[in-house]
């Protein structure tokens, strides 16, 4: 590649050189132009730049301009990388967004079905509760009949005997005193 380039300016110089040599031998000028070995001096001069420009000056141009793209491409690439992921998070927003107002409407539907659940549960033990104190207040009624019955039968026993008393007393002679202590007095020595 650097031959190439080397006699392409060589070929450039010896063609300029050649031109205006010719230009000037076809004005007449002849011998009066520019001396040969001006021309030659000055395409050697030219060779000589072109060489050192390839040896050193374009490498280090050329290594630049490589890293420069080589960079680019790199940002580009990351852009590309970025802009991808900007686009998939756009897209999963997007879809967040428009499956939030189903989204909503399930959780309002999940939070009616807990609160008629939880109204059935409490109302079941609100029931069983009102049971249980339906099913006491039956036991203690019936508890505080009995305990009225047998109060109100040693009520009557009470006023029986107290009655029962008054007319024995009343009737009691002392005949039958004594008849009821001799039958007494039987029965215990038996």
């Amino acid at each position: 590649m650097k031959r190439l380039y080397l006699g392409a300016a060589l070929f450039q110089g010896a063609v300029g050189a050649s031109v205006a040599l010719a230009s000037d031998a076809a004005h007449g000028h002849g011998d009066a132009g520019v001396p040969i070995l001006t021309i030659l001096f000055s395409t050697v001069n030219l060779v000589l730049f072109g060489l050192v420009l390839n040896r050193y000056a374009i490498p280090p141009v050329r290594q630049w301009v490589r890293d420069r793209r080589n960079q680019i491409v790199s940002d580009l690439e990351e852009a590309a990388k970025a802009r991808g992921e900007a686009m998939r998070l756009k897209a999963e927003w997007e879809e967040r967004v428009a499956k939030l107002e189903t989204t909503i409407n399930e959780m309002r539907e999940q939070a009616r079905r807990d609160a008629q659940g939880e109204r059935e549960r409490i109302l079941a033990e609100a029931y069983r509760m009102a049971e249980t104190i339906h099913r006491d207040a039956e036991q203690t009624i019936a508890a505080e009949l009995r305990a009225m019955q047998s109060e109100m039968r040693a009520q009557v026993v009470r006023k029986a005997v107290a009655l029962a008393e008054d007319e024995v007393r009343k009737k009691w002679t002392d005949a039958d005193q004594q008849r009821f202590v001799a039958d007494f007095v039987r029965q215990v020595a038996k």
